[in-house]
């Protein structure tokens, strides 16, 4: 069950393109008890490792050169975690459905958009992968 966190959280950004815009999200969903309840699946033999460290090259891939480090090891093998954030919306076009770094959040926010941005954890190891949260990125004004 995903858990809804009623607040906006504010990340100042790089100056970007000739502009400074603050990107803020708001409805945010985190779907850390899903997370919990996968590991003590796993834990208790009801899944199979192979069902939850199913990370595709792509989603490997896009954690390698879009994610940043966690500072979550992995639960699986220890390994060093990466955030990667994704970005859905058809107020993105093409762009829609894919890994994309803070920089490039912050260009598409002063571009006016409002569109979802989901965050994944992936370990590039063992091939771990979650949902963390789930969230609206927007421009404050």
């Amino acid at each position: 069950m995903a858990r809804w966190i009623d607040k906006v959280d504010d990340m100042k950004v790089e100056k970007v393109s000739g502009i400074t815009p603050q990107v803020a999200y708001k409805h945010k969903v985190s779907h850390e008890w899903e997370r919990a309840a996968t590991l003590r699946e796993l834990r208790a033999g009801r899944l199979a490792q192979d069902d939850v460290c199913d990370a595709d090259f792509l989603l490997r891939a896009a954690a390698t050169h879009h994610g940043v480090d966690s500072k979550r090891a992995c639960p699986i093998c220890g390994s060093v975690l990466r955030n990667t954030r994704w970005v859905y919306g058809e107020v993105l076009g093409r762009r829609a459905g894919s890994a994309r770094s803070e920089k490039e959040i912050a260009e598409f926010v002063a571009e006016g958009l409002e569109f979802t941005v989901h965050t994944v954890e992936v370990c590039r190891s063992c091939r771990w992968n979650h949902l963390l949260t789930s969230e609206v990125a927007f421009r404050k004004r």
